[in-house]
């Protein structure tokens, strides 16, 4: 809401653009357990929301849920948005002229939706026990310890890590080691080449509930060559 908000708030920014839609790309796999996520009184269900208030939705990911996962889920996102069109996606991947110069959006309809859509002190409350943990570190790692302390992190809670994706450096691999992964879905490989002169750092981020700055940050440092097994 606060970027649409700026399409009508700025008269500057009203003049020179429109809003044509709000395109809402959707986790075929993972979304339908955070529709139907309880949440405490007064605290807004983000996914709830960003379906709500879409002009397009990409149903992605299409091909890791089965047929009948996804007629469930279609089922569920027409509940709460039966007006914009439901696109199959994989990858991501669909015709431009779906996405743009659709001329979607429709003050009134979300007007409709939420009366207090233009108002800046809007007292929405947000689930204040999901959050993101950032780690920065030089050294090596080793592909062993790395893949041992991944797959323990992911069974112990990938249902709480919504998002991670990195960037690291790997004992005897030339080329920048780069993971990413949605709750238990993780995949990573070596990809591209380091820049001349780029400092080869490792870099994560972790997108969840309830995370551990200290925990993640102590289980990284263990993948580091040298450090104590």
């Amino acid at each position: 809401a606060p970027v649409a908000q700026t399409f009508f708030a700025d008269d500057h920014i009203q003049a020179q653009m429109v809003l044509d839609g709000i395109i809402t790309v959707v986790d075929a796999k993972h979304c339908l357990q955070h529709l139907r996520e309880e949440k405490p009184d007064g605290v807004e269900n983000e996914a709830v929301e960003q379906i709500a208030f879409a002009d397009r939705i990409l149903l992605n990911k299409t091909d890791l849920a089965s047929e009948e996962e996804l007629a469930e889920l279609e089922s569920e996102i027409r509940q709460i948005n039966g007006a914009a069109p439901l696109i199959r996606t994989q990858q991501s991947r669909v015709d431009l002229d779906q996405i743009l110069g659709i001329r979607g959006f429709s003050l009134d309809r979300v007007l409709e939706a939420d009366a207090e859509f233009l108002r800046d002190n809007q007292d929405h409350q947000h689930d204040s026990s999901v959050g993101s943990v950032g780690i920065e570190h030089p050294g090596e790692c080793d592909l062993e310890r790395l893949r041992t302390w991944m797959t323990k992190l992911l069974k112990e809670r990938g249902t709480d890590i919504f998002r991670m994706k990195g960037v690291m450096v790997v004992q005897g691999c030339s080329s920048p080691f780069v993971f990413q992964g949605i709750h238990m879905i993780f995949d990573a490989r070596a990809q591209g080449s380091w820049k001349e002169g780029e400092p080869r750092v490792n870099r994560l981020v972790f997108i969840g509930r309830n995370l551990s700055r200290e925990e993640l940050t102590a289980g990284f440092k263990a993948t580091l060559v040298g450090a104590e097994a």
